[in-house]
């Protein structure tokens, strides 16, 4: 009856909440029905007792159950509840396309299988923010303070301590932290771009940058990416011909294709930096994930001209928008004024939470737990993906995405639309290019390739072509 699905990417108090509303609303927990404990129903469910806390706690806000002292819990009266306000969301047809997916992105509980999402699992993330820093948050008086616009001191210290252990020379006061990696692009284009200035971009590349720049009145031009990283003679073209304000790429386990840049790779895009004197932004997004140490343009460049921008968003879920700019210290200001024209200073509360998960090392043991649990992922996906009828390219080995070509006669845009019919997110290979490519492919969630749904669904399309 209280049933839970633990692979769900929806969180599992939701999933109680839910349930319980369900049998409350169609009678088969009638008014004055009596509800499990606390602990019988976290020990029936498989669940914590925080958990089914926080649920009943939920309910009893929307005026389902009643708490009764030293009784339990009890099926409210229908008069005592209140009517809640529905809120309907606007068309996505109404929106523009990529605004519209990366809408469905940070929704995907509507989705039984959001497999173009960038997210991880819920169930993969319920421990990433442990009991014991959620009480000290209770304890510390956080929400009653505002966060230096900078960002909190102990906080920026911690990041720029993680960011020397990777090779890079940088001091706290180098260091902005942010909303999140969508937040800092923000930040970077406010403060560096002109209306019509050059900017670089890796083609195929993150689709949210681009409407982001494109917002900023920025002039695109696409490199495009290969498997060792960025097409170099397509940049120092490009570079010749458009003279760019800055070049925005990836190098560690790239967004969509999941390639990263070798060292050379990486030494000849600064080396075109330095000749045509523009400025490179580098994404970092999910480096965490990497199960090996990587090489990145900061290290090489000590961040003379390179921004390193990064963010735990990804690793600890979406609700927790935090992330960072290391730049060059000439920039720190401009780029702190940049912020407080836009949110004034950042949430105190994250930072806090972030801050704690750093310094007691439960942020490391939470990182490689995922990477343990991503790497069988990404292989029984790869097998799942290659019965259904899908090429996935080779060169990328790690991370989160796999870069899956469809057999010749599928429709990439029949496909997502008859997908989102049934429940499945898809993310097709042409919203990530900006000139075009990418056609016929399709980026999976490595998390959700081996759900049956999704590649029984595939796997049909597939034969149906052939």
């Amino acid at each position: 009856m209280f049933s839970v699905v633990r692979k769900s990417p929806i969180p599992l108090a939701d999933q109680l909440v839910e349930r319980v509303s369900e049998l409350i609303e169609s009678g088969r927990l009638p008014e004055g029905s009596r509800l499990p404990s606390v602990r019988q129903l976290a020990h029936r469910v498989g669940v914590s007792v925080y958990t089914v806390t926080s649920a009943f706690e939920r309910l009893s806000a929307k005026g389902l159950i009643d708490a009764r002292a030293g009784a339990g819990y009890f099926v409210a009266p229908a008069r005592n509840r209140a009517a809640a306000p529905r809120i309907e969301l606007g068309p996505l047809a109404s929106l523009d396309p990529i605004l519209g997916f990366a809408r469905q992105t940070l929704e995907q509980h509507h989705f039984a299988v959001p497999a173009g999402s960038g997210f991880l699992p819920g169930s993969w993330l319920t421990d990433a923010v442990p009991s014991s820093i959620l009480s000290k948050v209770a304890r510390s008086g956080v929400l009653l303070e505002s966060a230096p616009v900078q960002g909190d001191p102990g906080l920026r210290e911690l990041l720029a301590e993680r960011i020397r252990m990777a090779g890079v020379p940088i001091a706290a006061r180098c260091i902005v932290v942010t909303f999140g990696a969508s937040h800092a692009f923000d930040l970077i284009a406010r403060t560096l771009l002109k209306p019509n200035d050059s900017v670089l971009v890796d083609d195929p590349g993150y689709f949210v940058l681009h409407a982001q720049l494109r917002a900023h009145s920025a002039h695109l031009i696409p490199i495009p990416r290969i498997a060792e990283g960025t097409d170099l003679d397509a940049l120092e073209s490009a570079a010749r011909l458009h003279r760019p304000r800055m070049f925005v790429t990836q190098t560690v386990l790239h967004n969509p294709t999941g390639t990263s840049a070798t060292a050379a790779n990486c030494h000849g895009i600064l080396t075109l930096a330095e000749k045509y004197n523009f400025v490179v932004v580098e994404d970092h997004v999910y480096t965490d994930l990497a199960p090996r140490p990587v090489v990145s343009l900061a290290q090489i460049d000590e961040l003379k001209r390179v921004l390193y921008v990064g963010s735990f968003t990804k690793v600890l879920g979406p609700g927790m928008r935090i992330g960072f700019i290391a730049a060059p210290e000439a920039l720190v200001p401009q780029l702190v004024d940049s912020k407080i024209l836009a949110v004034l200073s950042g949430s105190a509360l994250d930072e806090f939470v972030l801050r704690e998960l750093l310094a007691s090392g439960k942020y490391r043991k939470h990182t490689e737990r995922l990477r343990d649990r991503l790497g069988p992922a990404r292989a029984t996906s790869i097998a799942a993906l290659r019965r259904a009828g899908l090429i996935i390219e080779q060169s990328a080995t790690d991370g989160i995405f796999l870069w899956c070509r469809l057999p010749t006669g599928v429709d990439p845009e029949r496909l997502c639309v008859d997908a989102r019919a049934i429940g499945i997110l898809l993310a097709k290979g042409t919203m990530f290019s900006i000139s075009g490519q990418g056609h016929g492919y399709l980026r999976i969630n490595a998390a959700y390739g081996d759900e049956p749904i999704l590649w029984r669904f595939l796997e049909s399309r597939c034969r149906a072509a052939a």
